[in-house]
């Protein structure tokens, strides 16, 4: 019997090591972690830093290119005290937008944890709004009850550190999640780095999960319908006086796909970098607590805010120095190359299963696709299709594709409505609202055929570039609009779909992008550039080659944002629906929709402003809501475009752009320019101000409205 029960509690041990600890010894090691991380050393009473912290709102697209639409940038200092006080005293602040009507800080009202010690761990992000629990706290791996919550892997060691005098082992341990009860509560799934002599926390890497309590409606709903969201975070400390691992940067990060508006994933980053601690070992004695610290923001005078100047990162850096994929190995199933196969309802873009337009009318659709993961690595396949109600026709098609590494390989059978729009801006990408309740519908349409192959290559990082490269077959037919207006158009009535040649022929292109973050539209700094050729032979003959520039730049108060984009079209006799055609709000404001027309064709646009450093502390506007700072500025845009039609071919192919016989384009004979300044406010969101064309006498006109570009 005897016998007996030590085999028992033996095999009770051995369980016990296997199903929460991968081993004895990674045992000993968190034992000595939570020891030594259930709260701070008793010498260390407080201490002071300096914060810069950049709060982002970012759209991700299908590539893995992230667009910044706001960035935020706040200059704090802080004080930590033992007695579960952490104050947080904002210096500095400025922001940059391009169209964001509310500040984040409506999201949150506090940004970096002063610690890693406690029994309970922080997400960094205090939440702002009302009704809303303060941020989202987790059992801590190291807590005292974390056997209950968590399963422990690893404990290798990863590298070597030199710090002050000491030679610093750390090694990693993988945390898991494993909880079922009713209660719902948060985890830690992640990894861990420890100083392994003194079992301090180096690096904290990972998401936050919610585990357990029951499932409710608005959980099983959102699932129905693909909605992903998930909170990520790392925290680095440093090492200060050979002693204390306090924070030294800090990254809090929420993602979310909803499949409804395709798949762009909305993204909301904060970065902080933490510098110039200074550690106290005087004044409160150290309590017997190990709870998360009460958190305080204070302001400083508007003016010292809008004043201060000693930023150490420029606007827009912090944030694009990391990137969404750098927690590709913790996201959920939906986003992970590896797994079952998975299906999915929903498709890249929302014009695939909904748009409006004057040719089609409403089109309504189904993209399902299947990623095969496990079963084939790298292989998705997928479909859409689709009616339109007006037009009664089916539009759709299908595809295959395989990523390997840094590569795509795709095919793709179709048949789709394709706008002939030259110079499209990033930020133009309406599935048909304008026209559906306004009658705006500043596009031309031709109904494309056509099989396709595609290699696509990443050119050393997605912030770096790509190179795609297509051949196939393609037919083009041409369309009519076949309603006059939207639905609360008024008096407003559709313009008719311009003129196309119908024909089959051979295509084969070459794009390269590079820094295609950068697009000017957004906030992020820097010089990108796209190059683009084709060349087609069959029915329709023509070669068309195009350059584009984009670029963003801050120099102190100073703001500058362009665009320049040029190209021809060669051959004796192109189609019009290749022609490059200016005009418009879209490509040349101060003229008439597609007034211009070309086989050679440029156009610029370019607009800085001059912050007063005034007023650009966020509004208080109701409870936990902001809108920006007022943050006034004088502004000056210029737009500027030029056409040639070089040959007879070509003046023939601008004439077929008319259906009624009467001309609708003309060349511009010589560049045609407008220019405008005033007053901008809320980081440039609004302007008001006086514009005019200088290609030819006219008055100054009053101008007023959303944007950049007066």
């Amino acid at each position: 019997m005897l016998s007996l029960l030590l085999c028992a509690q033996l095999a009770a041990a051995t369980q016990s090591v296997d199903s929460v600890y991968s081993s004895a010894a990674l045992r000993e090691m968190v034992a000595r972690a939570a020891a030594a991380n259930r709260r701070p050393p008793a010498e260390l009473r407080s201490y002071q830093s300096r914060i810069e912290t950049e709060v982002s709102l970012i759209l991700r697209d299908t590539l893995g290119r992230e667009n910044s639409a706001e960035v935020e940038q706040l200059a704090s200092t802080a004080r930590w005290t033992r007695d579960e006080h952490y104050d947080l005293h904002v210096i500095g602040y400025r922001s940059q937008s391009v169209g964001v009507p509310y500040s984040t800080l409506s999201i949150v009202r506090a940004w970096t944890v002063p610690s890693l010690y406690g029994e309970r761990l922080s997400l960094g992000a205090y939440f702002a709004r009302p009704r809303t629990s303060d941020t989202l706290i987790a059992v801590h791996p190291f807590a005292v009850d974390r056997d209950e919550y968590y399963q422990f892997s690893g404990g290798d060691t990863v590298a070597t550190l030199r710090s002050g005098s000491r030679t610093i082992p750390v090694s990693r341990i993988r945390v898991h999640p494993h909880f079922h009860g009713p209660t719902r509560l948060g985890a830690f799934d992640g990894e861990i780095d420890l100083d392994v002599e003194r079992g301090q926390i180096v690096r904290m890497r990972g998401r936050f999960v919610v585990l357990g309590g029951e499932t409710g409606i608005r959980s099983a709903l959102a699932r129905a319908a693909g909605i992903v969201g998930v909170a990520y975070a790392e925290f680095v400390n440093v090492q200060i006086g050979d002693t204390y691992w306090l924070p030294a940067f800090q990254r809090t990060e929420f993602q979310a796909a909803f499949p409804m508006l395709g798949q762009t994933r909305p993204i909301f980053r904060i970065v902080s970098t933490i510098r110039d601690i200074v550690v106290s070992e005087s004044g409160v004695a150290p309590t017997d607590t190990a709870t998360i610290p009460r958190v305080r923001v204070t302001w400083a005078p508007s003016d010292s805010i809008s004043g201060f100047s000693a930023w150490q990162h420029g606007i827009g850096t912090q944030s694009s120095a990391v990137h969404s994929d750098d927690f590709d190995d913790l996201a959920p199933d939906i986003w992970r190359a590896d797994g079952p196969p998975r299906f999915n309802l929903f498709p890249n873009t929302t014009s695939r299963i909904f748009r409006f337009n004057r040719v089609e009318g409403l089109y309504t659709g189904i993209a399902p696709s299947v990623d095969l993961r496990n079963v084939a690595p790298g292989v998705s396949v997928g479909a859409n299709v689709g009616w339109a109600w007006s037009e009664q026709t089916t539009r759709g098609g299908g595809y295959v594709s395989y990523r390997r590494s840094k590569t795509v390989y795709s095919a793709r059978a179709d048949r789709t409505l394709v706008s002939t729009n030259d110079f499209v801006l990033p930020l133009d990408n309406d599935p048909g609202f304008a026209a559906l309740l306004g009658s705006v519908d500043n596009y031309d349409y031709v109904d494309q055929r056509g099989a396709m192959l595609a290699v696509t290559r990443t050119l050393g990082s997605v912030d770096a570039g790509f190179a795609t490269l297509q051949a196939g077959l393609r037919s083009d037919r041409a369309e009519q609009a076949r309603i006059s207006k939207g639905i609360l158009g008024g008096s407003s009535r559709f313009l008719p779909n311009r003129g196309s040649t119908d024909g089959r022929y051979a295509l084969g292109s070459a794009d390269i992008e590079l820094h295609p973050n950068v697009t000017g539209d957004y906030v992020q700094p820097g010089v990108g550039v796209r190059v683009h050729y084709e060349v087609a032979s069959g029915d329709l003959d023509w070669q068309r080659v195009e350059l584009g520039l984009s670029a963003r730049q801050y120099l102190g108060p100073f703001s500058l944002a362009a665009h320049a984009d040029g190209g021809m079209v060669l051959g004796s006799r192109p189609p019009p629906q290749q022609l490059f055609e200016l005009g418009g709000d879209q490509s040349l404001p101060g003229y008439t929709y597609k007034q211009f027309v070309g086989d050679r064709a440029a156009l610029f646009r370019l607009f800085g402003t001059y912050r007063f450093n005034v007023w650009q502390r966020p509004i208080r506007f109701v409870r936990g809501f902001y809108l920006p700072g007022l943050s006034p500025g004088m502004g000056l845009s210029a737009q500027g475009g030029w056409t040639e039609l070089s040959s007879v071919g070509a003046t023939i192919a601008a004439q077929a752009l008319s259906t009624t016989g009467l001309p609708v384009s003309e060349p511009t004979h010589g560049m045609r320019a407008t220019v405008g300044g005033g007053l901008t406010l809320f980081s440039d969101i609004v302007h008001i101000g006086v514009a005019r064309p200088v290609d030819r006498p006219a008055p100054w006109k009053f101008v007023a409205g959303f944007g950049a570009t007066f």
